[in-house]
Parts: structure tokens; C-alpha cells; sequence
């Protein structure tokens, strides 16, 4: 196997399962106060469940409180089995649940016990992707978690740059659960490999279930010039929002030019007119990677 194919094969068996979701969300609250704390949705994990350290570093704690004694400081993509949950909570900003869980440690004497403690829910992700996201031949580390302002949050970690400064992030829209009345909304995560897109490309598509607004986000790792073990940059590389509220729906559809590194956008819009009839307009668009992002380029003038 070359080792081109070899990083593939290993990014491809690292991709969260197509039905992977995570959510946070919470009702609108009046201008200037915060969301009630029962009005929160979050996604469970049960019993059983191996999932993932999302942040920078966590804490695993001797019991289900904030101030409880630190059993062991936990790095970003760290992963963990959940034992079970505790109770749910409000612990700054956040409010999630408890977690008792044992950390997978691969590298820990055979029949050797697994460390126990407790995490709290707004730090774990069933999302952690191991790939060559700026390709520097080294495998980076990706998480992705909800923000305390409803966004999901995506870190790129270099396992080989010394802390603190090893972990970069960049904040990107969901799509809210209740159409023009809520906070957050649910999110999955894939990888879009250099072969399809000309980059690696991290794809989170923000869908509720009912009628309303959705968006598709890539977010790239570049900025370390193919040098391994410099910390590059985590970027919103390209954003795109529909709606689906019927008879009205605007969708849009991505394709890549791999070898000139070009995103084309076929946006298809259906709006019900005066008289009763759809009316239906498609439009194309050709955004053109440069720095980190694909910008939008500018249609030739006709002569």
C-alpha cells in the first residue's frame, strides 16, 4: 500500500458513522436573559458509549461537581467509555449532564484497571477525526463541540507541538431546531479528503428535522506551509444556508474541482407566486480557494 493510500485508509476508518449527530439547543428566551435551564436539549450518552474528549484539556473528577478533586487532566480527542450518566446540571454557562467514564488508555498494562471520574456532558464529543488536514504528513486530531453560544465548535489539535499552543478552532453556525425561535441545533460531522476537494476539508451540515433553515459549513487546517509540527490555523472555508418551509425552498448543491481547488455551488431556489404557481430559478456560483477559504469569484463580463 502506498502511503498516500495508507493516510486514506486510516482518515477513512477515523470518519464518525453518517448517523452520528450531536446537539445543543435551548428555547428563546426575552431580550437580555438567558435561556431557561429546563428549556435545554442536549444529546445523551449512554451506558457503554465510547466517545471523546472535545476540548483543549478537561478534567476528570473524583465525584459529579465542578470544584471535586482532579483524578487526571485529559487532552483534546482523549478517548473515554461512558460507565454511566449523573444528573443534570448547570455548570457556568452550560447545562448538560454528568458523566462517570474510564479512560481508554491503549497503552496501559494488560488486565491494569482503567482510570475513573467524572466529566461534564458540554465537554464530550462522539465526534474525533485523525487525518493529514494540512498536508504536512503528520495525522492531525479534530473534535467537535457545542459553544455556550449555541455554535459547534471545531479544534484541530498537533499532537507533536508542545502545549499550550497546540490546538487551533474556529466557531461555526447550526441550524436552530425551532424555525426563528431558538438557540442551537443538531450537527454531524464528515470528512471531505484532498482527493475530492484539492484540501482536506472538515464538512458539518446543521439539518433539523422540521421545516425551516439548514447550513452546510467546511472548515480547513492550513497555514503550516507542509512543515510538520507547526501549529496552523483552523478556518470557515466555506458556508452555505438553505431553507426548506414549503411550497418556498432554497437548496444548493456542492461539487469540487479537485486539481483547480474550485467549489461550484448549483443554488436552486422555489417560491409560490401571486397566481398559486412555483416559481423556480437556479443559479450558479464558482468559489476559488486561496488562504485557507474558497472566495467567491467574480463572473466574467460578457462582451
Amino acid at each position: 500500500m502506498t502511503p498516500s493510500a495508507l493516510l486514506l485508509s486510516l482518515f477513512l476508518t477515523q470518519e464518525p458513522d453518517a448517523e452520528t449527530v450531536l446537539e445543543y439547543s435551548a428555547a428563546m428566551a426575552e431580550e437580555g436573559a438567558a435561556p431557561a435551564p429546563e428549556s435545554f436539549e442536549f444529546t445523551a450518552f449512554e451506558a457503554g458509549r465510547t466517545v471523546y474528549l472535545g476540548v483543549d484539556e478537561g478534567n476528570l473528577r473524583a465525584n459529579a461537581a465542578a470544584d471535586a478533586a482532579v483524578v487526571q487532566t485529559l487532552m483534546l480527542g482523549t478517548p473515554v467509555k461512558v460507565v454511566k450518566a449523573g444528573t443534570r446540571a448547570k455548570v457556568g454557562e452550560y447545562v448538560n449532564t454528568w458523566y462517570q467514564v474510564a479512560v481508554v488508555d491503549a497503552k496501559a498494562p494488560a488486565g491494569a484497571a482503567p482510570v475513573t471520574g467524572w466529566v461534564f456532558g458540554n465537554t464530550l464529543t462522539p465526534f474525533r477525526i485523525e487525518a493529514d488536514l494540512d498536508g504536512d504528513g503528520e495525522m492531525e486530531v479534530a473534535t467537535v463541540v457545542m459553544s455556550n453560544e449555541f455554535k459547534a465548535r471545531v479544534r484541530v489539535l498537533e499532537p507533536n507541538v508542545k502545549p499550550p499552543r497546540r490546538v487551533s478552532s474556529v466557531d461555526v453556525m447550526v441550524a436552530s431546531t425551532v424555525y426563528g425561535g431558538g438557540n442551537g441545533g443538531p450537527v454531524k460531522v464528515k470528512l471531505v479528503p484532498a482527493k475530492q476537494a484539492g484540501v482536506t476539508l472538515l464538512q458539518l451540515d446543521s439539518t433539523p428535522e422540521r421545516c425551516g433553515d439548514f447550513v452546510t459549513s467546511y472548515v480547513s487546517y492550513t497555514g503550516s506551509n507542509g512543515k510538520p509540527g507547526v501549529l496552523g490555523k483552523a478556518k470557515l472555508a466555506l458556508e452555505l444556508g438553505g431553507l426548506m418551509d414549503p411550497p418556498n425552498e432554497s437548496t444548493f448543491k456542492v461539487s469540487f474541482q479537485a486539481a483547480a481547488k474550485r467549489a461550484l455551488v448549483v443554488r436552486t431556489s422555489v417560491e409560490e407566486e401571486e397566481e398559486g404557481k412555483p416559481r423556480k430559478v437556479t443559479e450558479r456560483e464558482v468559489y476559488q480557494w486561496k488562504d485557507g477559504v474558497f472566495a467567491q469569484a467574480k463572473p466574467v463580463a460578457k462582451p
